[in-house]
């Protein structure tokens, strides 16, 4: 995170958003092994920020001085080409990581982050996370099956969006909102995550009209239900087969 961003933030000194950030780093499974002191150090050294929805946490390629780990809210994650076209690479619920590779190489930020809504996040000096790497080695090798597990979802994907037609790709977006999003109902799944044509149309890739005909079609077949900025899954089977097809 750039020092220039850092600045534009809102710190938060109410006392519920640093309890909030304690219960989270404990019990994310990327610090599960730390010995508890070194949690409190974490805590105690570490700033809560808050982050007003639409506020730039980092732009890709500025100077990176801070781990995020988000502690509520969501963080959205993008790459926007020259001629802006924009690419939503995933949104970050409470517990996942920011900024872990610029932190390890030192080199510039990967990408756009952007707060899709009011967003509270905890950042971890490099210094801070370089003394803690040394005092906890199993916390090395959290990071390290982390990256390893992103690697492999961005290999994958990548195959996937060269070989897969638009609705497999629509399908397969879907689904990776029911994991973090996903809220069990009588008639389905809801989708948590409020997210506008345009945003949805950012991470399938292609432009808001053709895939919004891809989105009724699987509307028509029963497969889901649209409402206003809220999705509904009604069928996760039916989606998992049509996320496969080539």
């Amino acid at each position: 995170m750039s020092r220039k961003s850092v600045k534009k933030m809102t710190e938060s000194t109410r006392p519920s958003h640093r309890s909030l950030a304690s219960a989270v780093l404990k019990r994310t499974a990327w610090f599960s092994t730390c010995k508890p002191e070194t949690l409190e150090t974490l805590l105690a050294e570490g700033q809560v920020r808050l982050l007003k929805r639409g506020e730039i946490m980092t732009r890709r390629a500025e100077p990176v001085e801070h781990l995020c780990l988000i502690v509520d809210g969501v963080l959205e994650v993008s790459a926007t080409t020259s001629a802006g076209k924009r690419h939503v690479v995933r949104y970050l619920e409470p517990g996942q990581l920011m900024n872990l590779i610029p932190v390890l190489d030192e080199q510039g930020a990967i990408h756009d982050a952007v707060a899709h809504a009011d967003t509270v996040v905890l950042l971890l000096s490099k210094a801070l996370v370089r003394k803690t790497l040394a005092s906890e080695p199993e916390l090395a090798l959290a990071f390290m099956r982390l990256l390893c597990l992103r690697a492999r979802l961005t290999y994958l994907n990548l195959a996937e969006s060269s070989l897969s037609t638009l609705r497999a790709r629509c399908a397969r977006t879907l689904l990776h909102l029911v994991d973090p999003y996903g809220m069990p109902r009588t008639d389905g799944v809801a989708i948590s995550l409020k997210l506008s044509q345009d945003e949805f149309a950012d991470m399938v890739g292609r432009s808001r009209p053709i895939v919004n005909r891809e989105l009724k079609q699987l509307e028509r077949e029963g497969m889901i239900r649209i409402t206003y900025s809220h999705l509904l899954i009604l069928d996760v089977a039916g989606l998992n087969a049509i996320a496969v097809e080539m």
